[in-house]
């Protein structure tokens, strides 16, 4: 059989592959791009990276934040170095969201599909005193209330169409953090309507857990990705994320984490 036939034969045998198999086969392929729960990527956990998360997203003043997008106009700000960083959404969702956004080629993919962050922030602690004040929780009371709360009761992910399986396996704890609001037209001043002066410059402690997926980089051309959950208390978060990853990767990051 010389070198045309052989091709012949094989698209052969492709045009009369069972449709199940094909989608099998995109299942198993889709399903190895999903790294393992705590995986190490760039030299931090996926824990780590959780809390450089949450830091990004705070540093962002609101009107540029992603986590208030409702088109993926944004989302470019993703980019912080060899991971790029997709958004939920930041309070309450206001209902299904979708975002198109173009990212360089070679980037890993993070993304929380539902995660709480707790801290001191409006606990009573606005003038410095030399004694600890009442409201102010240690890191050991901020990650048992945390725990209280973070009352997810459904998870869902895909991947260009393909459900990704075992999600509550992916919850990823921060270790105790510290961020920096903006000192005005921050989140807790555009979500939660406080503008405390605690809620300006640099927060610590503050932690953080989740279920987090965490994307080997994905070949260029157009992909889907889908994630949400419920929340208890706070809603059901729906969102879809139209990307287009280029053959090219950034020279340098759009945005540095403080």
């Amino acid at each position: 059989m010389d070198k045309r036939q052989e091709i012949l034969a094989v698209l052969a045998v492709l045009l009369i592959l069972p449709a199940t198999a094909l989608s099998q086969q995109r299942l198993t392929e889709d399903a190895s791009v999903v790294m393992s729960p705590h995986s190490v990527v760039a030299g931090k956990t996926l824990g780590e990276w959780s809390a450089l998360w949450w830091k990004w997203a705070y540093a962002i003043p609101a009107n540029d934040n992603p986590t208030l997008d409702t088109t993926g106009a944004k989302a470019k700000f993703g980019d912080v170095g060899p991971v790029f960083f997709l958004a939920g959404w930041f309070g309450t969702p206001p209902g299904p969201v979708t975002r198109t956004v173009t990212i360089p080629g070679q980037k890993f993919i993070f993304f929380p599909i539902e995660n709480a962050v707790d801290d001191n922030v409006g606990n009573g602690c606005t003038v410095p005193t030399t004694t600890p004040c009442a409201g102010r929780l240690t890191i050991d009371q901020l990650f048992a209330q945390l725990e209280g709360f973070l009352n997810v009761t459904a998870l869902h992910a895909s991947i260009d169409g393909q459900s990704v399986s075992d999600l509550f396996d992916h919850r990823e704890r921060a270790p105790a953090f510290s961020y920096v609001y903006q000192l005005t037209d921050n989140l807790a001043e555009a979500v939660l309507g406080y503008a405390g002066p605690d809620s300006a410059g640099t927060v610590f402690p503050a932690v953080a857990e989740g279920y987090y997926l965490m994307l080997r980089p994905l070949p260029p051309g157009q992909h889907t990705i889908k994630f949400g959950g419920t929340f208890g208390g706070v809603g059901s978060l729906d969102m879809t994320y139209q990307l287009t990853v280029t053959e090219q990767p950034s020279q340098e990051p759009v945005i540095l984490i403080p």
